[in-house]
């Protein structure tokens, strides 16, 4: 099995472009028991911001973005949530939300 935070190395926007996470920054955090992790690009603007704050302020930013983008992943298929992240990320340059 994958190391559990690297688990999207590549995602598809839109089918035009690939973007390689192999060296962005990980971030795991759970909601409602479903792991995901956030993956950031270390030369991206979010990335300061990101990485100075606590961990309870990511936690508690990841559930209200969760929430209000999937609403309670707990209730969704894995298949459900991969495709609710591929819609989110359609389109990423800088940050990307995967499941762990």
């Amino acid at each position: 099995m994958s190391d559990p935070y690297c688990i999207i190395t590549q995602i598809t926007t839109k089918g035009k472009k690939m973007i390689n996470t192999t060296t962005w920054a990980k971030f795991p955090v759970t909601v409602d028991g479903v792991d995901f992790v956030s993956e950031i690009d270390p030369a991206g603007s979010f990335y300061p911001q990101i990485s100075r704050m606590p961990a309870e302020v990511l936690q508690g930013f990841h559930e209200e973005m969760i929430h209000e983008l999937i609403g309670n992943p707990s209730q969704l298929s894995r298949e459900e949530l991969e495709y609710e992240l591929s819609v989110i990320n359609d389109g990423a340059e800088q940050a990307v939300l995967a499941l762990a």
